[in-house]
């Protein structure tokens, strides 16, 4: 009986792996620099001996690989129509951190079979087995269309700077996310500000609105400071905490990456079973069944 029960508690060690923990970042209008920052977050992580992939939800040129000066990538949508295997996303930006452009059409991908739908899953799962965090650069949620990759994922950071448009469309994402899919629990980061006395307040005025009109729990997880040598950075399409890891920016990203290892573990995980590429599609299904 002792031995049947060792191996029944051995086979549930092995089946329960843990799975990658999926942060989606989300920004608005204002220059909120979102792709900045889980680039260099990204980087960040790798360098703590975290092995990290991004997924990016932009199209054009303003995105990840051209942050990290990747060539173009094929994305979800182009894979689709090769029928090629979600491996042809992948791109390497170092050692640690992988790229993977998730855009695609969503009536598209509502209309994909069953057997389609599980092979794409099953080769994301098997392409990110090892991986430890999933970093979603997210298209802003006040678009018109079902914040897919929010919804997959388990959490959800919401990032802003200090301008009028930015706060507007952070509360308008909190907003949509809350009332429309249930969602309570939001990380604030605050981005392109000088002083942690400065994000405080940008984050004050923020909840200040939230807490009228909707229910919802919001945390402050830290700022970036506006920094010339990330502007720099940029300009280079290269992540400022390798261009330049004396920055005041690159301090801050090594900062809250070693926060993000510390985080408790989210109650409400949306990247448990039935998986991403899973919810990434019924999300894209519930799209097109309300919008035919």
């Amino acid at each position: 009986m002792a031995d049947w029960q060792d191996q029944a508690a051995g086979l549930r060690r092995l089946v329960a792996r843990p799975t990658a923990r999926s942060i989606c970042f989300n920004g608005g209008r204002g220059h909120t620099g979102t792709t900045s920052i889980v680039a260099n977050l990204a980087l960040s992580l790798a360098l703590a001996g975290q092995r990290v992939l991004i997924l990016d939800e932009h199209t054009g040129n303003a995105n990840i690989a051209q942050r990290l000066g990747l060539p173009s990538l094929i994305n979800l949508e182009q894979a689709l129509n090769r029928h090629l295997p979600m491996a042809a996303l992948w791109a390497e930006a170092t050692a640690g951190v992988g790229v993977m452009q998730i855009a695609a059409n969503q009536r598209q991908l509502a209309a994909l079979t069953s057997y389609e739908e599980d092979r794409l899953a099953f080769e994301f799962n098997q392409l990110t087995s090892a991986i430890d965090f999933i970093l979603i650069d997210a298209v802003t949620t006040t678009c018109d269309h079902v914040p897919s990759l929010n919804l997959a994922s388990a959490e959800n950071v919401v990032v802003v700077c200090n301008r009028a448009e930015s706060l507007t469309d952070g509360y308008a994402m909190m907003k949509l996310l809350n009332k429309g899919y249930g969602q309570r629990a939001f990380r604030i980061l605050v981005n392109r500000v000088d002083t942690f006395a400065e994000a405080t307040a940008v984050f004050e005025r923020l909840q200040e609105v939230a807490s009228r009109f909707i229910d919802v729990q919001m945390k402050l997880i830290g700022y970036v400071p506006e920094d010339e040598k990330l502007a720099r950075a940029n300009r280079l399409s290269q992540p400022v905490i390798t261009a330049f890891a004396d920055a005041e920016s690159s301090i801050a990203f090594n900062q809250l990456g070693e926060s993000i290892q510390r985080w408790p573990p989210p109650t409400d995980d949306r990247f448990a079973p039935p998986g991403m590429v899973h919810r990434l599609i019924q999300n894209s299904r519930a799209f097109a069944e309300h919008n035919p």
